[in-house]
C-alpha cells in the first residue's frame, strides 16, 4: 500500500462529474476537456474528507535571537497525521523549506514527545478552507495555518495556538493516547485479516487448519509495518505502557484466542490431548514465531520469504502435534505429517 492511500481516504466521488457539458467549460490552454470535466464543487480533481491533524506547539530544540520575543513553550508549530499502517505524516515548516515527509512510528514518537513538552492540539483541517495565500511572510504559524484551511492573521505559534483553542471542535491530545489510538486501529486489522478463517477451511483436518493459521500469522507478523509498531510498543514501553498493552491487546491474545478455541474442539474430538489449551495455544504461538520474529523486529536478518514461512508453519505444527497428540495415535499422526 503506497503512502497516499494509507494517508488519503478518498470518497469515492470520481464518479461524479460536472452536469455542463465540455464545450461549455472554461479551461486554460491544452487541458483536456475530460479532466475539467472531473472537478468537484470545490476546483479539486479529487474529493476528500476533512481529517484531523495533531498540530504541536512546541519550544525550540536550539536558541535562537527571536525566541525572546515569542511565548516560552510555543516558539514552533507543526503538524503530523497518524495513517492507517501505524506510520505518520509529518509537516514542518522549516526557514528553508517545507519538510513533508513520512515517518515511521518510533521516529513519530520523538515528534510527538517534542509536542508534549509545550502542547497537542487536534484540530480538524477546514475543506476547502478559508486561507489565503496573500499573507506574505510564511514562517510556520502562517503555513500552519494555511495547511489548517484557517483564516487567520496570528504571526506567532502562541496567537494560532489561542485562535484554535477556541474552536468548539478542537480537543487538547495526550501522546499516550493518540499511540494507543493507532496501535489498536493498526494491530486490530492486521490480526483481524490474519485470523480471519472461513467455514471450509474450518473443516480442514486439524494438522491443515494449523497450518493454514500458522502461515497467516506469521505472514502477517512479517509485514514491515507491523514490524515498526512492535518495535517501537518494545522501545516505548516504560514511557507510554498503556500503548504497550494495547499492542498485546489486540495483537499476541486474539490469536491465542482462536487457537485455544480450535485446540479445545480438537481435544474434544479426541485428535489430541492437552491439559490447558490456553496454555497449548501459548506454546504453539512461541513455537511459531520463535526468534525469528524478534531478529525481524531489531533488523538482525533478512525477512523471511513465502516459502520459508510456508516451511516454518509446516514445521512448527509437526513439532507441536508431536507432543500434543494421544500416545496411541502419535504413529499415525507422524506418518501422515512425514508423508
Amino acid at each position: 500500500m503506497s503512502a497516499a492511500n494509507d494517508i488519503v481516504q478518498s470518497n469515492r466521488t470520481w464518479l461524479r462529474r460536472s452536469g455542463e457539458s465540455p464545450s461549455r467549460l472554461k479551461v486554460v490552454g491544452d487541458v483536456p476537456p475530460d479532466l475539467a470535466n472531473s472537478i468537484d464543487e470545490n476546483g479539486s480533481l479529487v474529493t476528500v474528507d476533512p481529517a484531523d491533524w495533531i498540530v504541536c506547539f512546541v519550544p525550540g530544540l536550539r536558541r535562537q535571537w527571536w525566541h525572546r520575543f515569542v511565548h516560552h513553550r510555543h516558539k514552533h508549530v507543526f503538524a503530523m497525521r497518524p495513517t492507517s499502517t501505524g506510520s505518520w505524516l509529518l509537516v514542518e515548516p522549516w526557514w528553508t523549506r517545507m519538510m513533508v515527509t513520512i515517518l515511521p512510528p518510533a521516529d513519530a514518537v520523538r515528534f510527538l514527545r517534542w509536542g508534549a513538552m509545550g502542547d497537542i492540539l487536534r484540530v480538524r483541517e477546514a475543506v476547502p478552507g478559508k486561507a489565503s495565500q496573500l499573507r506574505g511572510w510564511s514562517n510556520c504559524a502562517v503555513l500552519s495555518a494555511f495547511l489548517l484551511g484557517r483564516s487567520s492573521w496570528a504571526w506567532t505559534p502562541h496567537g494560532l495556538y489561542r485562535q484554535l483553542l477556541r474552536e468548539k471542535s478542537t480537543r487538547p491530545a495526550d501522546v499516550q493516547q493518540l499511540l494507543v489510538d493507532q496501535f489498536t486501529e493498526v494491530v486490530s486489522h492486521y490480526s483481524s485479516n490474519a485470523l480471519s478463517v472461513g467455514a471450509d477451511q474450518l473443516s480442514l483436518p486439524l494438522r491443515e487448519l494449523l497450518i493454514t493459521i500458522g502461515r497467516n500469522l506469521l505472514g502477517t507478523m512479517m509485514t514491515p509495518s507491523l514490524l515498526e509498531v512492535c518495535y517501537t510498543a518494545i522501545l516505548e514501553a516504560d514511557r507510554y505502557p498503556d500503548a504497550t498493552r494495547a499492542y498485546a491487546q489486540h495483537g499476541p491474545k486474539p490469536a491465542i484466542a482462536v487457537l485455544a478455541k480450535i485446540l479445545a474442539k480438537a481435544k474434544h474430538a479426541g485428535e489430541i490431548d492437552l491439559a490447558d489449551c490456553e496454555a497449548g495455544a501459548r506454546q504453539f504461538l512461541g513455537m511459531l514465531h520463535g526468534n525469528i520474529h524478534l531478529e525481524a523486529v531489531l533488523q538482525l536478518g533478512d525477512i523471511p520469504t513465502l516459502s520459508e514461512i510456508d516451511l516454518r508453519a509446516r514445521t512448527t505444527v509437526k513439532a507441536f502435534l508431536d507432543g500434543a497428540v494421544p500416545c496411541e495415535m502419535a504413529p499415525i499422526v507422524a506418518r501422515a505429517l512425514t508423508a
